[in-house]
């Protein structure tokens, strides 16, 4: 689910573009000098606008009135230009609008709007007072349940599309409020000349980071933390030590991990230990050079948090993965485990398992679970869970799914003989499964052994569509579609399909 990193935060402050796409496939852009995203203006465009388009970059460069025909899959408005489709962010459906251009690719245009001239009813008012320059939401000019609704419309046209398939049922849409859910954070920090200092996420099309002072998807414990820790920042010995804080809730634990590059001074530590006494909150550093994490005292550490799960409480180190929506993370494995609907005979793989997210409430579930994951970190993870729980029919391995035959795939899930493999839970990153479906779909050397259901949860609807398509030719049928709100108020797009054989 989602990319494993989960981080948003930078440090340049320099204003150049960031190079490549976002996670979402936006570009990069100039900001506006006033750091807005679109004005309400119904005056009528003058023609000295031509004058100053030749002082602005390429990149900024005003690209005329459009009408929005639709929206795009992330979320964007779309148009068209001398032949091009225009994606215009920021825009709804009927809307009237001016766009400035972001990139101009070889068959199409990313735009951002510019001006708003005739707005659509179903515009609603951003709740947050950041969101015109702040990255980390995109949507909050969108009614919370349109945002659904747009995104589980995108991943139906894209599995139609390009994988050619329809699911025989359609899920509701789990959700659980579209505030307050960000249980984790990683906010950058910026050193002014003046020397003021900037703690906040990164901005729209920038580096430059966006002071924050109160985020609405996070949660409240973690909103708390903001203001005394940026005071912390202000008074700080240590010039321009600290990069970037990550800020995490576990069950009932809050977290912050500071991502230092020098040495704190003595005054600089007391300080931290009186903030983590006054927020009732443990602090580990992250000195540079990727060591591992240490108390305030310089001592290595190695701490845990925890989180609940199918009555089930798994611990995890405060930079492992894990998903940052616990309500919708509780109702996803419910649904999963639904889905899979398993016997106490079914032997199940679940492939890119993390920590055992799903493996370990699948174990209560079946005979037999084997959760294999890349990175050996998260594995050690699973199994000091597994055995803390005392779940014994649970087995963790580390191997790099993308190089794994079928017959690696088989000894290491342990199939043989007659014993096959009766689910598969697949929950892999953004590039999506198709390295490993191959040797999925061999399990066993026949039909007969091979996993007649598989529960795909996907944080991609374009690799999705793709996958959907391998698995089809294979025999498989997608059954069931159901989209996840893990996000809300960002264009992510969440979902899980259950194949059938």
């Amino acid at each position: 689910m989602s990319n494993r990193s989960g981080k948003n935060g930078g440090s340049s402050k320099n204003g150049t573009p960031k190079k490549g796409g976002s996670l979402l496939g936006k570009k990069p852009r100039p900001k506006k000098a006033d750091g807005s995203v679109y004005v309400q203006d119904d005056a009528p465009r003058r023609n000295q606008a031509r004058v100053e388009e030749k002082q602005l970059p390429q990149t900024n460069k005003r690209l005329g009135e459009f009408i929005i025909d639709r929206l795009s899959h992330d979320g964007r408005g779309v148009a068209s230009l001398d032949g091009k489709t225009v994606f215009i962010d920021g825009a709804l459906v009927g809307e009237k609008v001016t766009a400035r251009l972001v990139e101009d690719h070889a068959r199409f245009i990313d735009a951002r709007i510019d001006q708003l001239i005739e707005s659509s009813p179903e515009r609603v008012l951003p709740p947050c007072e950041h969101f015109a320059s702040c990255g980390g939401c995109q949507l909050q000019y969108m009614q919370p349940c349109a945002q659904v609704e747009m995104k589980q419309k995108a991943v139906l046209e894209q599995l139609q599309r390009w994988g050619g398939v329809v699911p025989k049922q359609i899920l509701p849409a789990i959700s659980a409020g579209d505030r307050d859910y960000r249980s984790r954070a990683r906010l950058g920090v910026w050193y002014e000349a003046d020397g003021s200092v900037t703690l906040g996420f990164r901005q729209r099309y920038s580096n430059d980071i966006t002071p924050i002072k109160q985020c609405v998807v996070l949660v409240p414990e973690l909103n708390a933390l903001l203001a005394p820790l940026h005071h912390w920042l202000t008074e700080l010995r240590a010039v321009k030590a600290v990069t970037h804080i990550e800020l995490v809730k576990g069950e009932d634990q809050i977290a912050i991990v500071l991502r230092h590059t020098k040495k704190f001074a003595e005054a600089d530590l007391a300080a931290l230990a009186q903030l983590a006494a006054n927020t009732g909150s443990h602090i580990w550093l992250e000195p540079n050079g990727n060591i591992g994490l240490t108390d305030l005292a310089g001592q290595p550490c190695d701490p845990r948090l925890t989180y609940s799960v199918e009555g089930l409480e798994l611990g995890f180190h405060p930079q492992d993965f894990t998903q940052v929506n616990p309500q919708v993370n509780q109702q996803m494995i419910a649904q999963a485990l639904d889905l899979l609907a398993l016997n106490p005979t079914d032997r199940v793989l679940d492939l890119f398992c993390g920590i055992g997210n799903f493996t370990l409430p699948i174990a209560q579930q079946c005979a037999e679970v084997v959760g294999i994951e890349a990175v050996e970190s998260m594995v050690l993870r699973g199994r000091e869970n597994a055995e803390r729980l005392s779940i014994t029919n649970a087995k963790f391995i580390a191997a790099n799914l993308a190089d794994m035959t079928h017959t690696q795939l088989q000894r290491l899930g342990g199939a043989n003989g007659e014993q096959g493999i009766a689910a598969i839970l697949l929950d892999p990153p953004r590039d999506g499964a198709k390295d490993i479906i191959a040797s999925i779909l061999r399990l066993g050397g026949g039909k007969q052994l091979s996993p007649q259901r598989i529960v795909y949860v996907s944080c991609n609807p374009a690799t999705l569509a793709r996958d959907s398509a391998l698995l089809a030719e294979a025999g498989y049928q997608l059954d069931t579609l159901g989209v996840l709100d893990m996000f809300p108020h960002t264009s992510h797009v969440e979902s899980m399909a259950l194949f059938l054989r």
